[in-house]
């Protein structure tokens, strides 16, 4: 599988996890109750552990897009290159 459709596809599931487990992070309410795609607020989310110590902690490393990201790219480097 090429490199890029797998970090599509990780990126694509952790987005879709983090919209059921944090809530409103891409689907928000706009000022007129219509609910519409913030992708300013899902971009915000997915930098965030680059600058918050919070999302480093045991608890919250699902939703920690930096560490799914390099976790699911250790798993595809060990199941392609060593396997």
């Amino acid at each position: 599988m090429n490199i890029f459709i797998y970090i599509s596809i990780i990126t694509i599931i952790f987005i879709t996890w983090s919209e059921y487990s944090v809530t409103n992070i891409l689907i928000r309410e706009n000022s007129g109750g219509k609910k519409t795609f913030n992708f300013n607020s899902l971009l915000g989310f997915l930098i965030n552990p680059f600058h918050k110590k919070t999302l480093w902690t045991y608890n919250t490393l699902d939703i920690n897009y930096a560490f799914v990201l390099l976790y699911s790219l250790g798993n595809y480097y060990i199941i392609n290159y060593l396997v």
